[in-house]
C-alpha cells in the first residue's frame, strides 16, 4: 500500500465516495454533498497547509482517503473514508495506520483525534485498533485521541 497527496484528478472519485450512501449515514452530518460546493472544498484542502490529504493505492487501485485538519490548539484531526470498493476487505486500519505513518513521523507526531458516531461500530474498531482511545462522548459523537503508535510507514512528499 501506497500514500500519495491528494490531486486534481482525485475530486470526482472523493466526491462518489462522500456521497456514498454507507458514508453518508456514518457522516456526522448525516447528509450528501452537491458536486459543486465539493469542488470549492477540495481546491481549498489541497491549497491549506493546515491540510493533509493523502490518498491510499495499492498497484493503481485507489483504496480511500484520509484528511488530517489542524486545529487551532495543534491537534490535527483525523478522517477516513474507504472507496466503496475496497470495503469489507479488512483494508481500513492499514489505511488509518499507513496514512498517520506517512503524514507525520513517530518522533514528531502531534496530537491526533477523531470524531466517531456512537452508530458507526466499524470505524471505532478501527481507530482503537490504531492506537486511538476513547476520550470523550457527547450527544452520540466520540472523540478518541492517539495514545500509542499507530503502524509504520514513510513520510509522503
Amino acid at each position: 500500500m501506497e500514500f500519495r497527496r491528494a490531486e486534481d484528478g482525485d475530486c470526482q472519485d472523493l466526491l462518489v465516495w462522500r456521497n456514498d450512501p454507507v458514508t453518508v449515514r456514518h457522516s456526522l452530518t448525516g447528509a450528501g454533498v452537491d458536486a459543486a460546493a465539493h469542488r470549492v472544498w477540495f481546491a481549498r484542502v489541497l491549497a491549506d497547509s493546515a491540510r493533509i490529504l493523502l490518498i491510499a493505492e495499492d498497484k493503481g487501485e485507489k483504496l480511500g482517503m484520509v484528511r488530517f485538519d489542524r486545529h487551532d490548539d495543534g491537534a490535527w484531526e483525523v478522517g477516513i473514508n474507504l472507496a466503496p470498493t475496497a470495503r469489507g476487505r479488512g483494508l481500513a486500519a492499514g489505511v488509518l495506520a499507513g496514512a498517520v505513518a506517512a503524514a507525520f513521523p513517530a518522533a514528531a507526531r502531534p496530537p491526533l483525534v477523531a470524531q466517531v458516531k456512537h452508530d458507526n461500530p466499524a470505524s471505532r474498531r478501527i481507530f482503537l485498533r490504531c492506537g486511538f482511545v476513547l476520550a470523550d462522548e457527547v450527544d452520540g459523537v466520540g472523540t478518541f485521541r492517539l495514545a500509542r503508535s499507530c503502524g509504520v510507514g514513510g513520510r509522503v512528499p
